[in-house]
């Protein structure tokens, strides 16, 4: 028998469970499911999804002692108090980089996804920009506007494929089970139906704003954009919602937004410090960037290859630790197991919690 180890959304309790059938192991320890979200008993008795007087499992009660520890560990007690919000960047950075290490063939598929959205952006652009008219400025971008749509699904389907398959594979190495890269993208291609829709939905919505915001007066461009950042939050966990539960796309947004709702603060928090910290890290790139572009001759070439090569593995690993961090607060906040993994109960749910000194 496999178990899985189920966290309660409210408390740091948890409780392992059979994998083949987790809902009637929760059932039998007496733990609840609501709206996608699992309570241990006392949890659950508190928001009224049982009988206040309703008896609690001996199971939950032995999880209770077991996890009191986990609790006081992650908060009061952590190694963390009083660290600041950007060592606390730096340590989420950190984290991700350790899972990528751990697993390097996960850098494989924001490789691809950039070369093949290259290759097809090329075709694209090579292929209809010629004969879609020449002309100076306006006249010129709206001949560039053919081959923009033309090539957008593809885009985006390209995307979204590469990052259910690094999903894929995170998922099962955290569930225990070696997946290989090849079996990520044997199980993106068995959700592909699920990813061209959603692909055509996120498109389709990313086009309407941006020719929204490229035609509207002001206030409408403002507007546009204001939805756009909505539109953006609301489907953070597009990803792996598409990789691990197969929804379609409107069932994908509503259940993203829902999770949104819950941890917002730890998707945002996270985001905001992996960007920073990548940001910290490209800064040398771009010096070298510019003081090859600057420097004639072969050694000008050499330092802007050099840059360049630095600045796409950075942009490739960037990529994958933004969704291996996102894959884990996506898991935490359904109640699946992340303790294979570097980072803390206390980052999954709210980073911008500030940890309280001993």
């Amino acid at each position: 028998m496999s178990l899985v180890r189920i966290h309660c959304w409210s408390c740091a309790r948890s409780v392992e469970v059979d994998e083949s059938d987790t809902a009637a192991g929760l059932a039998a320890a007496g733990w609840s499911l609501s709206h996608g979200e699992t309570y241990c008993p006392e949890c659950a008795r508190e928001r009224g999804l049982v009988q206040s007087g309703a008896p609690a499992e001996a199971s939950t009660a032995a999880g209770t002692a077991a996890t009191e520890a986990t609790a006081e560990e992650a908060f009061d007690g952590s190694p963390y108090s009083g660290e600041s919000r950007f060592a606390r960047s730096l340590r989420m950075l950190s984290a991700s980089f350790r899972v990528l290490r751990e697993n390097p063939g996960l850098t494989l598929f924001p490789v691809l996804s950039v070369l093949l959205s290259i290759a097809v952006g090329a075709f694209c652009f090579t292929t209809w920009a010629p004969h879609a008219g020449a002309g100076t400025g306006g006249h010129a971008r709206d001949a560039l506007l053919v081959p923009g749509l033309i090539a957008a699904y593809p885009l985006t389907f390209i995307s979204i494929y590469c990052s259910v398959a690094l999903a894929e594979v995170l998922g099962g190495r955290l569930d225990g089970r070696q997946t290989t890269i090849g079996q990520g993208f044997s199980a993106a291609n068995s959700r592909l139906g699920v990813i061209a829709a959603w692909s055509l939905l996120a498109c389709t919505v990313g086009l309407a704003l941006r020719l929204l915001e490229e035609r509207l007066p002001l206030a409408g461009r403002i507007a546009a954009s204001l939805f756009g950042l909505a539109w953006s939050l609301a489907t953070v966990f597009a990803i792996p919602i598409v990789a691990y539960e197969g929804l379609g796309p409107i069932k994908t947004v509503e259940r993203s937004a829902q999770i949104f709702k819950r941890r917002w603060g730890a998707q945002i928090g996270g985001s905001i410090g992996i960007g920073a910290a990548a940001a910290v890290l490209a800064i040398p790139l771009a010096v070298l960037l510019f003081a090859g572009l600057a420097t004639a001759g072969s050694g000008g070439a050499a330092l802007v290859v050099l840059a360049g090569a630095g600045l796409f593995a950075l942009g490739a690993g960037m990529a994958a630790m933004e969704q291996i961090y996102r894959v884990f607060v996506y898991r935490s906040a359904v109640g699946l197991d992340t303790s294979a993994g570097p980072f803390s109960q206390g980052d999954l749910r709210s980073p911008f919690t500030r940890r309280r000194s001993i």
